[in-house]
Formats: C-alpha cells, sequence, structure tokens
C-alpha cells in the first residue's frame, strides 16, 4: 500500500509541476494580448538560392492590410502613418541586420481603409550562411502608438548539402491602390482561386551543373490526382530558380496538398505543402465547415440553432452558407468582411487564450470574439501570481468585463456570466 501511495503522490507533484509550467505560458500570452488590430500584419520568409555557393537569400515579405492601420480623419480623405522594422537575429538572439521604412498611406474613403483588398507590402533580402536564424518582424502605429510584433525561426542548417530543394513560394496577385496596382506576391496562407488555370509556383534550390527535372504534383485530400507537371531543364551552374505554372481546372474541398520532387543523377529531393482554396464568401482562415459552424454559437440566434440541430450532416454546409449569406454587409460581392474578421478573432483567440479548452471555447476567447480586442486591460496579480484578475474596457461600447483566474493555471474565468447580447 505505502508503496502505491509513494506512486501516487509522485503522479501528482509531476501533473502539479507540468500544470504550473502550463500556466506561466498562459499568463506570458494573456500579458501578450493586443488592444488594437495591428498585429494583424503577416510575414513569410522564403529561403532562395543565390550565387554565393556558401551563402542563402532569405527573402522577408510583410504584408499589411488596411485593417491592421488606424486611418484619421485628414482633409480629402483619410491618411495612416506607421514605421515597419525587420530584424534578423542569430540562434543566440544577437542583431545581425535590421531594415526599417516609414511610410503615410492616403485613402479617399472611408470603404478604403477598411477593405480587406487593399494591402502595403514591405520586403527585403538579407544574405545569410546556413546558421538558425529568428527573423522579427515589427509593425508600429505612428498615429495611435500601438504596435504589433510577429517573428519566426528557420533553421537553415538541413540546407548543406550541394543538391537541395527549398521550400516552394505559391504565388499570388494582390491588389490595392497604394503600389501601383496587382503585385505578385507570396501567398501568405497558401491560397489559391478554384477557378483559376493556374498555380504559380516558384521554387530554388542547389544542384550540379548539369541537367535536372522538376515535378509537381497537385491532389486532394483523399490523395486524388488533380493535376501535374514534369520538366527537365538545361543547367550549367550550381543553383537554379525556376517560376513554373502548373495548370489546373476548377478544384473542390477547402484543402489541396502540392508535392514537388527535385531528381538530378539519381538523387532526389521532395518539399509538401497544403493548399487552401479560396472560395466566394468563406474565409480562409476556416479549415473545416463543421468546425467553423461550433465556433458561430456566439452570433447564432435561437432559430438558427434549432435549424442546426435537426439538419443532417450534409445539410449543415448549406446553412452555414445561408446564415452568413444573411450576415453579408456586402452582399453583391465575392467576399465577406464580417466573416473573415470573425474567423480572424477566433484565430487569434486560439493562438492567446486556449488553456484546458481551444481559445475559443473559453471566456476570454468568447468576449474576444464577440467585442474584438480592448480599449484598456487593467491586471492585478495576487501573491506568487495566484488569483490574477484582468478587466478589460470597451469604452467605444461602454461595457467592461473582469477575468478571474482562481488557481493560476491560466484558465480565466468570467466573474459574471456573459449569456446574451450579441456584439455582432
Amino acid at each position: 500500500m505505502d508503496k502505491r501511495l509513494k506512486i501516487l503522490k509522485t503522479f501528482l507533484i509531476f501533473l502539479f509541476v507540468i500544470q504550473i509550467g502550463y500556466a506561466q505560458k498562459m499568463r506570458s500570452q494573456h500579458r501578450d494580448l493586443k488592444t488594437s488590430n495591428v498585429e494583424q500584419f503577416h510575414i513569410t520568409i522564403a529561403p532562395m538560392a543565390g550565387e554565393e555557393i556558401d551563402r542563402i537569400l532569405l527573402n522577408t515579405y510583410i504584408m499589411i492590410p488596411s485593417y491592421a492601420l488606424q486611418f484619421v480623419k485628414v482633409k480629402g480623405g483619410f491618411q495612416s502613418r506607421f514605421e515597419t522594422r525587420i530584424i534578423l537575429l542569430d540562434e543566440d538572439g544577437h542583431q545581425l541586420y535590421s531594415k526599417s521604412i516609414s511610410q503615410t498611406l492616403t485613402a479617399a474613403d472611408y470603404l478604403e481603409t477598411v477593405s480587406r483588398t487593399n494591402w502595403y507590402y514591405v520586403d527585403h533580402t538579407f544574405s545569410v550562411e546556413t546558421k538558425k536564424y529568428k527573423v522579427v518582424c515589427e509593425l508600429f502605429d505612428l498615429d495611435t502608438r500601438n504596435s504589433g510584433v510577429k517573428e519566426k525561426s528557420i533553421d537553415l542548417t538541413q540546407y548543406n548539402s550541394d543538391f537541395t530543394l527549398y521550400p516552394p513560394l505559391i504565388m499570388t496577385q494582390y491588389k490595392g491602390t497604394w503600389q501601383g496596382g496587382k503585385k505578385l506576391l507570396p501567398s501568405f496562407n497558401n491560397e489559391i482561386n478554384p477557378q483559376q488555370s493556374f498555380i504559380s509556383v516558384h521554387i530554388s534550390g542547389k544542384v550540379a551543373a548539369e541537367d535536372y527535372s522538376v515535378k509537381l504534383i497537385l491532389s486532394d485530400m483523399k490523395d486524388e490526382l488533380i493535376a501535374q507537371l514534369d520538366s527537365t531543364f538545361n543547367n550549367s551552374v550550381s543553383f537554379f530558380t525556376q517560376k513554373l505554372r502548373l495548370p489546373i481546372e476548377e478544384v473542390h474541398g477547402l484543402r489541396v496538398k502540392l508535392d514537388v520532387t527535385l531528381e538530378q543523377n539519381g538523387k532526389t529531393q521532395k518539399q509538401h505543402i497544403e493548399l487552401k482554396i479560396k472560395r466566394p464568401g468563406v474565409s480562409s482562415l476556416i479549415r473545416d465547415i463543421h468546425e467553423a459552424i461550433d465556433q458561430m454559437k456566439y452570433i447564432l440566434t435561437s432559430d438558427e440553432r434549432k435549424q442546426l440541430s435537426k439538419a443532417r450532416k450534409n445539410d449543415k454546409e448549406a446553412l452555414f452558407y445561408e446564415f452568413w449569406k444573411k450576415r453579408n454587409p456586402s452582399p453583391n460581392t465575392n467576399g465577406n468582411e464580417l466573416m473573415d474578421q470573425y474567423y480572424i478573432r477566433v484565430a487569434y483567440a486560439n493562438e492567446h487564450f486556449t488553456s484546458f479548452a481551444p481559445g475559443w471555447k473559453n471566456d476570454m476567447g468568447m468576449i474576444y470574439i464577440l467585442f474584438g480586442p480592448p480599449d484598456d486591460i487593467d491586471r492585478t496579480f495576487m501573491s506568487s501570481n495566484r488569483n490574477a484578475r484582468q478587466t478589460w474596457h470597451y469604452y467605444r461600447v461602454n461595457r467592461s468585463f473582469t477575468f478571474y483566474d482562481e488557481n493560476g493555471f491560466g484558465d480565466y474565468r468570467l466573474t459574471t456570466p456573459y449569456f446574451s447580447g450579441r456584439a455582432w
């Protein structure tokens, strides 16, 4: 019996240590909560081959949507002033390179400031050795003084071989008014249009100075072939870059797979990525329709809930489209900006508020999804960081919500339950 009690005691101590570590991680995430949309920019990092054998070109792209910026009314329209900064760090956190740019954007009307089709992009290329790095990108709004920071780590040591295929880039055209119309740029979410006639794929790598071949295979999630492309190239140098077009017909579903294979002299290198299908009126953040339906629970009416509870599984997808069609603020366009913003908030909640349940399911996630970033946050930590309390203030709707973490495990609960009053 004593032995069993000892084992149980050891297990409970181990579990408690795990929970403490997890709670510290949750508290760190909650402290990082942004109070604006400024963090909703996107970064893409793409290694590519260059002429220097022992170095790699590290391409960094920042895509800034108009809704991430704060536009202020000025004579003749609206204006936003911001600064972007790209920093390259080594694996020990030492700064190696930095690139900054300040910009002022103008918009003729309010709709242009919130449009999901207006983007500003910043790109920079670092020439680096095959080591481990961290890229830090910051967007600083000069009017509101809010800032958003995103960082990505990249391990280039895996590309030391003389025969290497770098991850492929899916390119797409972004349109806007600030940089001269449409620009062919990396798709920040590997998104393709189901009606497009081809996929633009940029590939790069290191090879011997002789012929090599590249094969592209596009398939659905059940491994059924959609399209493929086989190409052989003449080569007289130790690296290559190719811009390929993979012809396709209309694809179905929400996701497909792209496999890229490089072959030369019996050697093979492969890269695999998933692509998202851009459906008109469907957010690109949605991975599964039935999960997306569950995530709508905060804004569904009682009648809509009854419809879903009685509907067969195959009919729920049609109801999903119907529900969001009714909530489309611009029904004459292909997009649904309200849906996009809703699932951006869901994704943010999952990233920042996940504890013992997915972030969108808990109290902080619910309030964030319904009301967006708070205008201000008050935080109180008791002894040993237990009994932590946060109050989110929404001055624009004259509401405040207080969350209490009784056990110090990052599981924040509303002090007063919130049942109704849809904010959307």
